[in-house]
């Protein structure tokens, strides 16, 4: 009896995929799923100009139904979707972003409606160019900046130096970190990183098949000199 309701939903469901993909609403698909003590109907349309929409609902169990919507409308290289949680206590998720030429700006933010705040938000904005790279990211509701830079010395972009600081403003706290990498040739790189607490961190990676990599990595406390370097080595295969 079960397996002769599963088969005659699926059939309805055949037929409403064909209805709809002639349909003037621009859907894109109705798909339901069957398990043996639950059920998700999935939906994704485009019902609006230059919006998406994605919608799934899973029954008896509500609390992971979602409520998707992405709006691609105001710029080519922009986008802003607002996703919802369906359930007593809904959260909302907004997140946007821009691109123009070699500058991309982004933001992201939760909210919780059990507790009527913010549970998340962060911003950043990249510029890009052929010899460089910068960044700055506000992170932890505003608790956490960090800026980064990223020069290349040469158009493959094999050898570069970087430097990024960071500041946590609730513990007063900033952090400095320089390092770089050099890539030997098509197998082998090597980075190299050190810190304002003195902590010297360098890396050797060698992949000697595709996907399969051999690493050497090492880390020493150039003010704690007392302390034993740590070594370590990591082999990555893929059959």
């Amino acid at each position: 009896m079960l397996y002769t309701q599963r088969h005659e939903y699926l059939k309805h469901i055949d037929k409403l995929l064909v209805m709809l993909s002639h349909s003037q609403t621009n859907a894109s698909y109705v798909f339901l799923s069957l398990c043996q003590n639950s059920a998700t109907l999935s939906f994704s349309g485009n019902l609006l100009p230059s919006t998406k929409f994605i919608a799934s609902a899973k029954f008896p169990n509500y609390k992971t139904s979602m409520l998707k919507i992405q709006y691609l409308g105001f710029h080519k290289h922009s986008a802003v979707t607002i996703s919802v949680v369906l359930n007593q206590l809904p959260s909302a998720n907004l997140s946007a972003t821009l691109n123009i030429s070699s500058i991309a700006i982004g933001m992201k933010a939760t909210y919780k409606t059990s507790s009527s705040q913010f549970a998340a938000y962060d911003a950043g904005i990249s510029v890009t160019k052929p010899i460089c790279d910068a960044s700055i990211i506000l992170a932890d509701k505003g608790d956490l900046i960090r800026a980064s830079f990223v020069h290349y010395f040469d158009q493959g972009r094999k050898i570069a130096a970087v430097a990024e600081i960071t500041r946590r403003f609730s513990k007063k706290e900033n952090n400095l970190t320089v390092g770089g990498s050099c890539s030997v040739d098509h197998h082998t790189t090597i980075k190299a990183k050190l810190d304002n607490h003195g902590k010297l961190n360098a890396l050797l990676m060698h992949k000697f098949k595709p996907k399969s990599y051999l690493t050497i990595s090492g880390e020493f406390n150039t003010i704690a000199l007392d302390k034993h370097p740590k070594i370590g080595l990591a082999l990555a295969l893929s059959l």
